[in-house]
């Protein structure tokens, strides 16, 4: 993975300083370093690359190697001249935050985040569990003492509890955040030529609010200079086109994916199939797993469920929550969506 930077979007426009005659630009000293996606802090060593810039005052692009897809990172740029045999370097740079493509579907970004966030949860709670247990045992052997011991003991224990299903709904919280995001698009415009309703709203989470108000709903574009929001009827528009001032949110997506792992997997009903109710047309081979198959049901109108079957991926679309009917077949996996919004 390579990411390709230009000192221009770092603010450092070398061509924009006047510099002495005798004073020659000597290189960039680029350092880079993974970083946590949640709170920045450094992951792993920074490394240092050296960048010639032989006496060049323009803008500089230059490329960084080895960057793993997926992961963040924090680039610092100083520039080095060199006046009358001296190199001097300058200042650096505010730290500029990139995160290099991820390569897959939106559905693997979010199970690849979603698995990392549930990994350092379910760490997180061994460790209060191992606390937990070691005031248990801490009780077991003050059978012989005073109830005020045993009691003041016993409120330990309640308070390690209470933090643990307090990290728990933070980390909940985390998932469904990043879950929800990927159902919101910058610089997109679903709606062309779709509108329903355009009031003015001063976000794109206000812009969302009111299309939950506004019956037949399912989607908005907010352009972020007129503040005008465009709802439509449709999820995802019918011909999506590029435009660097609208933010668009496919409402049904982000009132969907709640994060909730245990809900979700409720909704999973292996072993069964929703017959009847096929949306004509809307059936496909090659899907992955159920959730990319899901994923083309949240973005398909009238899309209520779908039926996957694992060993060609195939894939039916329904208008219905669960089908005309439900029946037993072990080749198939159904998922409700309604299930997924309850």
């Amino acid at each position: 993975m390579e990411a390709v930077v230009s000192t221009q979007s770092t603010g450092e426009k070398i061509s924009l300083v006047e510099l002495p005659s005798d004073l020659r630009t000597d290189k960039l000293i680029v350092r880079y370093v993974e970083v946590n996606e949640l709170d920045g802090s450094a992951v792993g060593a920074e490394k240092t690359m050296n960048v010639a810039l032989n006496g060049a005052k323009g803008d500089k692009r230059f490329t960084i190697s080895g960057l793993v897809g997926g992961k963040s990172y924090g680039i610092t740029v100083f520039l080095q001249v060199q006046y009358r045999g001296r190199k001097m370097p300058s200042a650096s740079t505010d730290r500029l935050i990139i995160t290099t493509p991820f390569g897959g579907s939106e559905t693997d970004k979010v199970k690849s985040q979603f698995d990392k966030i549930k990994h350092n949860t379910d760490s997180r709670i061994n460790s209060i569990d191992s606390a937990v247990d070691g005031q248990k045992r801490k009780l077991d052997g003050l059978s012989g003492q005073v109830d005020g011991i045993i009691n003041e003991a016993n409120q330990k224990i309640a308070a390690l509890e209470a933090a643990a299903m307090a990290n728990i709904t933070s980390q909940q919280t985390i998932l469904s955040g990043i879950a929800k995001r990927s159902c919101i698009e910058t610089g997109i415009n679903y709606y062309t030529g779709s509108v329903i309703a355009k009031p003015r709203t001063n976000s794109i989470f206000h812009c969302l609010s009111e299309c939950r108000k506004k019956a037949g709903c399912n989607g908005a574009s907010w352009n972020t200079k007129t503040t005008f929001c465009s709802m439509s009827s449709q999820r995802r528009g019918s011909q999506p086109s590029i435009d660097k001032q609208i933010v668009s949110i496919n409402r049904v997506c982000y009132d969907t994916l709640t994060g909730e792992a245990a809900k979700w997997k409720s909704c999973i009903k292996e072993r069964t199939d929703y017959g009847g109710a096929d949306i004509s047309g809307a059936q496909s081979l090659g899907f992955g797993t159920e959730w990319d198959c899901m994923a083309w049901c949240i973005n398909t109108a009238t899309c209520k469920s779908i039926t996957y079957r694992a060993s060609d991926g195939h894939c039916w679309l329904k208008h219905k929550p669960y089908g005309d009917r439900q029946s037993s077949n072990a080749a198939l996996t159904s998922i409700s969506l309604e299930c997924m919004q309850s």
